[in-house]
């Protein structure tokens, strides 16, 4: 059931990234991320009122305060890496979180994967890398890595799948001191008190937002239903399995909403990486 869990949350993930990349060719990306977190706040308040919180405050205040200064500034280093470069020489480097994942686990919560589940997080990684490559060959496939060296944006990339890493290991400590609702209502408050300072009103923006408030509601509730599933696959999984299952799927379906949606093609380089993901996925399980 856990790991049942851990794959509904992927999904709906991964229809958060289409709908989150639909809404901000409409919208600002600092204005889409005030909305969703504005969204939680009202979903995890509404949930406190409902039902009674837990909050052992001496013990959750650290790690949630810097989750969310460190969730804020990955988000924003994460779309200024994406604006700033080309998404198939940026975004590989985020399969990297799964291992820095296994190593965080294993110093702040002392969670140990088998040979085998560390054998299914490196053929997601490797698997990913194959499915970003223009071709079959070494150097093809370690271009991610060439990129790092010489590309700003890559890496400020490899920050972000480093502070990646660490935020789901930070809401499992957060999480053994907390319910659900109230950690979620504080940490997206929190957040919308920060944007609330970064974001410039214009009257752009609104009009933007009426337009398309359909599209901007969808892509909310999916980012809310998301969030919530990951806490409670967090709660009753190791985060390395989490991460590792989180990001084969997201990867997955990119290929398939590529094609569907925005007409990418599906090369031999795209059908070995999701056979390598599958396999990973495999040794997880």
């Amino acid at each position: 059931m856990s790991i049942l869990i851990c794959i509904i949350s992927a999904f709906f993930w991964a229809a958060f990234d289409l709908t989150r990349k639909l809404s901000l060719q409409k919208i600002s990306s600092v204005s889409l991320l005030l909305i969703f977190t504005l969204g939680q706040t009202l979903i995890f308040g509404s949930w406190v009122f409902y039902e009674d919180p837990f909050l052992n405050v001496k013990s959750y205040i650290i790690p949630g305060l810097a989750l969310i200064i460190i969730s804020l500034f990955s988000a924003l280093l994460f779309l200024k890496a994406i604006k700033q470069s080309d998404l198939s020489l940026t975004i590989p480097l985020l399969s990297l979180s799964p291992l820095f994942s296994s190593l965080f686990s294993l110093i702040f919560l002392k969670e140990k994967l088998s040979y085998f589940q560390y054998i299914g997080v490196f053929l997601i990684i490797f698997g990913t890398l194959i499915l970003y490559s223009k071709r079959i060959t070494l150097g093809e496939i370690l271009k991610s890595f060439k990129v790092l060296i010489n590309n700003k944006s890559a890496r400020l990339m490899f920050v972000v799948s480093l502070i990646w890493s660490l935020t789901p290991v930070l809401d499992k400590l957060c999480l053994k001191n907390s319910s659900i609702n109230i950690h979620g209502f504080i940490q997206s408050f929190g957040l919308v008190i920060l944007l609330t300072f970064l974001l410039k009103s214009e009257r752009r923006e609104i009009t933007d937002l009426k337009k398309n408030w359909k599209l901007i509601l969808i892509t909310t509730l999916t980012g809310i239903i998301a969030t919530v599933l990951q806490f409670y696959a967090i709660l009753f999984n190791y985060v390395p399995i989490m991460e590792a299952i989180k990001r084969s799927i997201g990867q997955l379906s990119s290929v398939i909403v590529g094609k569907l949606f925005f007409k990418e093609k599906i090369t031999k380089p795209k059908i070995l990486g999701v056979l390598i993901l599958s396999s990973g996925v495999y040794y997880i399980l």
